[in-house]
């Protein structure tokens, strides 16, 4: 390879890089739009109780089938649970 090829090479890359960089940031800007809004409908929800329970269910198969993501659900699982008033549900 001449400087010339590894030049274009590396110009080739590095956009590649940059274009994984803005999708990136683009999904991270829905993921905090639908979080938003999500959180807007949980707040004027009648039966938050059931929604809690919902929710615990769905997680759980969520991190029972993406084993290698469950650990990086925890942090948002927890703004959910809080969201979703967990801790303040009456008993049954």
């Amino acid at each position: 390879m001449d400087n010339k090829q590894i030049t274009e090479t590396l110009d080739l890359h590095t956009q590649s890089i940059q274009g994984l960089v803005d999708n990136q940031l683009m999904l991270a800007a829905q993921v905090q739009v639908l979080q938003a809004a999500l959180a807007t409908m949980l707040l004027h929800h009648g039966d938050r109780a059931a929604l809690l329970r919902t929710f615990k269910g769905y997680m759980k198969i969520s991190k029972e089938g993406t084993p290698q993501l469950a650990k990086h659900m925890g942090a948002l699982e927890g703004g959910m649970l809080a969201l979703l008033g967990e801790g303040t549900e009456p008993a049954p």
